[in-house]
């Protein structure tokens, strides 16, 4: 979830990087368009913390300098979303347990209703916690690190998971939640400051990516919607994660938020489909088969060339 197969931000669309005005700066109300995020280089797939301060600009004016951007795409999101937590209302779960904890969740609830307020979506102080998340296009997860330093999951909103499975994470330590990735040996042994990067700077932003026969969010191994690719697969779709850290206040926890964007391979720009098809065919076997892309690189490449 938190980490998992990255790129460098060297292939976006801009190759000038700028730290921005601060977010609180502007007001994010909804834009038309999509921001267009193209975290692929001529490279294989791989894992990586791939951490980048936030307000780093991609090239998508407004939309990177906030945490909660909406676009025309925002209210599919969210029906989507109502319709996934009426299937599955245990995509929204909770591992509070004790004082400690329950400070740390009641922390994230406040800034995220001081945030979207801040970005012009309304004063949402008012909701009860479960209905929350309801009300975000992004997922999201709580995560505190104790005096100890074990760090755990308190607080996990994902409708829209990429091939895990969110009831597998509730609970759960950074570790032990990517123990299962491939070569992610050089990640695990960097984990815990990885996790105090995470719980006491930033924010940061990072992106991963996988391809995909379909649009749809919810690809969740066995309650999602995620197709299968075949010979005959119509379209292809580059699916991008952006992935936000943010401290928060009180030390030791962090929110995590997940925006998912998907892009037809022919929409992608034909520099973008090359790019992309480099960076599949040199992926290594068992990041493919971990990734659910074994099948999909014959089909996948005919529909990039």
């Amino acid at each position: 979830m938190l980490v998992t197969a990255g790129s460098s931000t060297r292939s976006f669309r801009r190759s000038r990087f700028v730290e921005a005005k601060p977010a609180s700066s502007y007001s994010c109300r909804v834009k038309r368009e999509s921001p267009l995020y193209f975290p692929v280089t001529a490279e294989p797939l791989r894992m990586r913390a791939g951490l980048v301060r936030f307000g780093t600009d991609f090239g998508n004016g407004r939309a990177d300098q906030c945490f909660f951007p909406r676009d025309e795409s925002s209210p599919r999101y969210l029906a989507e979303k109502a319709s996934v937590l009426a299937a599955h209302p245990a995509r929204d779960a909770y591992d509070i347990q004790g004082e400690r904890d329950e400070a740390c969740v009641q922390a994230a609830q406040v800034w995220l209703c001081q945030t979207l307020q801040r970005e012009g979506h309304g004063d949402l102080s008012g909701l009860r916690r479960a209905a929350l998340g309801r009300r975000l296009v992004e997922d999201f997860a709580v995560l505190r690190r104790d005096e100890a330093g074990t760090d755990r999951t308190l607080w996990l909103h994902a409708c829209f998971p990429s091939g895990w499975r969110p009831e597998q994470v509730i609970g759960r330590s950074f570790l032990a939640i990517h123990a299962r990735i491939p070569a992610f040996e050089a990640v695990a042994r960097k984990s815990d400051s990885l996790v105090e990067a995470m719980v006491t700077r930033g924010p940061y932003v990072r992106f991963v990516w996988t391809i995909s026969a379909d649009d749809a969010l919810d690809h969740h191994p066995d309650e999602g919607q995620r197709l299968a690719w075949t010979a005959d697969t119509p379209r292809g779709f580059l699916r991008v994660e952006r992935q936000t850290s943010v401290p928060l206040p009180g030390g030791g926890g962090c929110i995590f938020l997940i925006r998912t964007y998907s892009y037809g391979f022919d929409k992608l720009a034909r520099e973008q489909r090359a790019i992309l098809s480099t960076a599949l065919t040199q992926t290594p076997p068992e990041i493919l088969r971990y990734k659910g892309l074994t099948a999909a690189l014959p089909r996948a490449l005919e529909l990039l060339a």
